[in-house]
């Protein structure tokens, strides 16, 4: 087994996909591809397979086909093939980093924090958990964390099933933080307005942040307080006799 710790879950295209499950059959597909993201792929054995999944016969025969849509043929799955290969990738490249830093004169010291050192014989593994803290740099946690905050806002966009979501995501990462924190903010508001304008139909998100439409927004100023009528908040009195009789003892107490 490999020491690929964590892998990558697209929850929205997760959900998306997997609409047709019962609760037993997300827990079978979900230990299924854990097993995948490990090893590289299932075995060829279906039994094998089903006891991975943790299904008795009779729960496997009834779910087998269900589970099988989610993949391809000879139980590949190409999802997490691509996401593999961008690990392969982003491990490669630090290696490669690393090796030339050590080349131009740094420390053995200094270059074996750097290093990625992978244990097992699989070149794609990714890094156990103890490794993270050295592995992420600010750019590759700077870039995590564009993609977390464009995943959530992209996922209620309301045109999100028809579009293009590497342009939008190119179109994202083209804002500032302010930018970014302003267009989500005031996405809702802006589906809104347009749709209380008459419109049908709202613009693909990329447009929407390549144009900053969300500038088109007319935020409603803050409500003022409540004015606090001086005189009727301590005392209310029932007829204006009363108000000017007990203005008068107040006066009189006064002169005392």
């Amino acid at each position: 087994m490999s020491n690929r710790a964590w892998m990558p879950l697209h929850i929205a295209d997760y959900l998306a996909d997997t609409g047709h499950l019962t609760a037993t059959e997300h827990g079978a597909y979900l230990l299924l591809i854990m097993h995948y993201w490990q090893n590289g792929a299932l075995p060829e054995n279906e039994r094998v397979i089903a006891r991975i999944a943790k299904l008795s016969i009779e729960q496997w025969e009834e779910s087998r086909d269900m589970l099988a849509m989610l993949f391809g043929p000879g139980w590949k799955h190409k999802r997490i093939d691509a996401e593999l290969a961008k690990a392969d990738d982003i491990i490669e490249k630090r290696r490669a980093a690393a090796e030339s830093r050590f080349k131009k004169g740094k420390s053995k010291s200094n270059a074996n924090a750097e290093h990625v050192v992978s244990t097992c014989n699989d070149t794609g593994a990714l890094p156990t958990t103890s490794d993270l803290s050295s592995l992420r740099s600010d750019q590759f946690e700077k870039k995590t964390r564009e993609r977390e905050d464009f995943d959530s806002w992209f996922s209620s966009w309301p045109s999100q099933a028809s579009d293009d979501e590497d342009d939008a995501f190119k179109a994202w990462c083209e804002l500032s933080a302010e930018d970014r924190s302003d267009a989500t903010r005031l996405s809702s508001a802006y589906v809104e307005q347009a749709k209380g304008g008459g419109r049908t139909t709202i613009c693909c998100a990329a447009k929407y942040l390549r144009k900053r439409m969300w500038k088109r927004v007319r935020e409603k100023p803050p409500e003022p307080p409540p004015k606090v009528n001086s005189i009727t908040s301590a005392t209310k009195y029932q007829t204006r006799e009363e108000y000017l009789a007990a203005e008068l003892r107040r006066s009189e107490r006064s002169f005392q």
